[in-house]
């Protein structure tokens, strides 16, 4: 299996006070302060209590790095714009992982400061795999939908599944969904079944993806898709 931790600088845990400015999807500006958990010449992560926060968003940081992972300036409180790169599921609210942009913002940020931009370079999930159960890679078109705590459907999109396997599968969205939503699948005439966004990040093509995990078990279907019998 690849190793999923390609990063060209590698993380060193860095804990330092950081202030963090962002917009909501409809542009409403947002601040809160944190503290991150590691850091590099190239990103960091911290934990937020940001309810939305996804891929591809830009932040402003402030924060009094290591004058050895300053690679945009010499100021010791380094301001910088960082992209969303990753958000996972914490104890306190979402671990996000970002990477350095430098002293601007992506071209459009100001017409559009809550929006998604892509990645100026392929860079991988920031986190480890840690998965039980093993995936294979199975393109399977399906329909994916956002249901709320009633079960019904509120956002819906055609996608296709990158991997597939008894405890849940990787798709391609256009949705805006956090880490925590419930989603269902249906892949045409195989199975139906919900799912819980376990992880949300960008490719390196800049189509955001979603690790799912299965909330009704390994559909007795799967069988047929992946060529291995499922384990609940």
């Amino acid at each position: 299996m690849p190793n999923p931790e390609r990063r060209k600088d590698d993380r060193t845990p860095v804990s330092q006070t950081v202030r963090v400015q962002g917009h909501a999807p409809n542009g409403t500006p947002w601040e809160e302060a944190t503290t991150s958990e590691d850091a590099s010449r190239g990103g960091t992560c911290f934990p937020l209590r940001q309810v939305v926060l996804i891929p591809g968003q830009v932040l402003r940081l402030s924060m009094p790095l290591p004058e050895s992972f300053r690679r945009f300036a010499v100021d010791p409180s380094y301001h910088v714009y960082g992209l969303v790169r990753s958000v996972r599921r914490s104890r306190t609210g979402k671990r996000v992982g970002v990477m350095y942009l430098g002293h601007r913002p992506p071209e459009g940020f100001e017409r559009k400061p809550g929006g998604r931009y892509p990645p100026p370079r392929d860079q991988p999930p920031e986190a480890r795999d840690r998965r039980v159960h093993r995936r294979v890679d199975v393109t399977l078109s399906l329909r994916l939908r956002r249901v709320d705590a009633a079960g019904e459907a509120v956002l819906d999109e055609p996608s296709v599944t990158e991997d597939l396997g008894a405890g849940g599968a990787r798709v391609l969205t256009t949705l805006e969904v956090a880490p925590g939503a419930v989603v269902a699948i249906e892949p045409k005439h195989v199975f139906h079944t919900r799912a819980e966004v376990r992880n949300v990040f960008i490719g390196g093509d800049g189509i955001p993806r979603l690790n799912l995990a299965f909330l009704d078990g390994a559909p007795a279907e799967l069988a047929q898709v992946t060529g291995r019998p499922p384990r609940a």
